[in-house]
């Protein structure tokens, strides 16, 4: 009886002792002492910590594509992904095997927010800087001949950024002389302001369309390149009406400056109108984006949208049917025949003089690389272009780049291998992944995805904070269920 026992009661343990084994590999695998969880995935949908791209219009299918790799091809902009994070870590580091097919221009990044609004995209791949005539160096990259103190100047003209900041223009202008622009612009946006005589006197003259019950918070951040140094909220005298408000004065009044360019960001929603704007500044601009607003029972005849601009790549969008119009960027014009879509102008001269953008019947959001003055006699350039898709460094004169990205390992065959890095804030369960390659659709591009590779990492841990991390991570999964 005894031998039986000895016999039996070992064999019956074995499901326990395997149960328990699996559990503990489990446990190890998603919270691994040394800190390091890897995930890798060859893009074919079967990776359970890495899923593909979608909306399914803009990708193909995961899995055996034309030409006999494996991976999924991108064919618009942007795409979303998605990483299942595996425990608490405080980095993750991809790396993307890819393909640019006629593509310019690559950013990858991760959403900050459940709604994909906050994303923060890291440069992937750009076609000109993989020119050879361009050397990279601390902050950037340069072209041949040129100086690596050219980045740091505080001179813009010729110098172009990519998710990245550059030194501020010390500028100063005296001789104060109040003046008026009478104009329509519709919810917010970011003016760029010369001080005259120390002094920043900027009044923005707001009306409320009154769409919805209750007032309105219009913001005022201002900032001194990129230190803010005040923030005003002010509230619209919007009423339970549905006819447009009276439209009141907001001023912003700024004494005893320092030399430099004052930025005034100005948020509010796009039921809110500015009407006229008055300002001691001899020189200020708007921009990136300029949203041209409609006169709708304000006044009885529609009001052009008219701006001078150093934008070479501008898209233009409107989102109501009496906003489709051509638009017109110096002598190249783009006709928006659909709401709610993105038209472009590509300037392929190589002229630096600022053209004229003109929107005839008004209502028309527009965004560009450059910036957009309403008296052209008040344009000047507060930062470097933006650099785009459709940037030609040899056309648009460009000397320099301000950017972070690194030129990725060419591994052959037109394929390119890129790392990324982005900071955790420890809670996520999931990562939304953005793959952005904008102008995709207007020059029939492609790219093609066949490996994405997850690295999480944290500080390596000893047993008696392995085990606390593990007691922590069940109290949190309890705390969500």
């Amino acid at each position: 009886m005894r031998l039986r026992e000895t016999i039996v009661i070992p064999f019956l343990a074995i499901p326990w002792i395997v149960t328990v084994a699996i559990g503990m590999w489990f446990v190890v695998q998603r919270f691994p002492p040394s800190g390091v969880f890897i995930a890798d995935t060859k893009m074919n949908g079967a990776s359970p910590f890495i899923h593909p791209f979608q909306p399914a219009e803009r990708v193909t299918v995961p899995g055996i594509q034309d030409g006999g790799w494996i991976g999924q091809r991108v064919l618009g902009d942007p795409v979303y992904g998605s990483a299942r994070v595996p425990g608490p870590y405080q980095d993750v580091t991809f790396d993307i095997e890819f393909r640019p097919v006629r593509q310019t221009l690559l950013e990858f990044g991760i959403a900050r927010d459940s709604n994909g609004a906050n994303l923060d995209l890291q440069p992937l791949y750009s076609k000109e800087l993989e020119n050879p005539d361009w050397t990279a160096v601390s902050n950037g990259y340069v072209k041949e001949g040129v100086s690596e103190s050219r980045l740091r100047s505080t001179d813009p003209n010729g110098i172009a950024t990519w998710n990245a900041t550059t030194s501020m223009a010390l500028l100063e202008d005296v001789g104060q002389v109040s003046r008026t622009t009478h104009v329509s612009l519709r919810g917010g946006h970011d003016f760029y302001l010369v001080p005259v005589d120390r002094t920043i006197d900027f009044t923005l003259n707001l009306q409320d369309s009154n769409r919805k019950e209750g007032r309105t918070v219009a913001v005022f951040r201002i900032f001194r390149g990129d230190e803010e140094i005040q923030t005003k909220v002010f509230g619209t005298n919007a009423s339970q009406e549905t006819r447009m408000g009276i439209v009141a004065p907001y001023r912003i009044l700024l004494k005893d400056l320092e030399a430099g360019v004052y930025r005034i960001q100005y948020q509010a929603d796009d039921d809110v109108f500015i009407r006229n704007i008055q300002t001691t500044s001899k020189h200020w601009v708007i921009g990136p984006r300029l949203n041209f607003g409609d006169v709708v029972g304000y006044a009885t005849s529609s009001v052009p949208g008219i701006a001078w601009t150093n934008s070479r790549h501008i898209v233009a969008e409107t989102f109501h049917i009496e906003g489709l119009q051509s638009v017109e960027l110096g002598g190249q014009s783009v006709d928006v025949v659909r709401t709610h879509d993105v038209f472009r102008i590509d300037r392929d001269d190589t002229s630096l003089a600022l053209q004229r953008i003109t929107a005839p019947n008004g209502d028309m959001r527009i965004v560009g690389d450059g910036w957009f003055a309403l008296d052209k006699d008040r344009f000047f350039q507060p930062k470097p272009i933006r650099m785009t898709d459709g940037t030609v460094f040899e056309n648009e004169n460009i000397k320099g780049v301000v950017t972070p990205y690194q030129r990725p390992e060419s591994i052959g065959d037109g394929w390119y291998r890129a790392t990324v890095r982005f900071e955790l804030v420890g809670n996520e369960d999931q990562l939304r992944i953005v793959l952005s390659s904008p102008g995709i659709v207007s020059r029939l591009g492609g790219v093609d995805i066949r490996r994405i590779r997850a690295t999480y990492t944290r500080p390596r841990l000893n047993f008696s904070e392995w085990k606390s991390l593990i007691l922590q991570e069940m109290k949190n999964a309890w705390h969500r269920l």
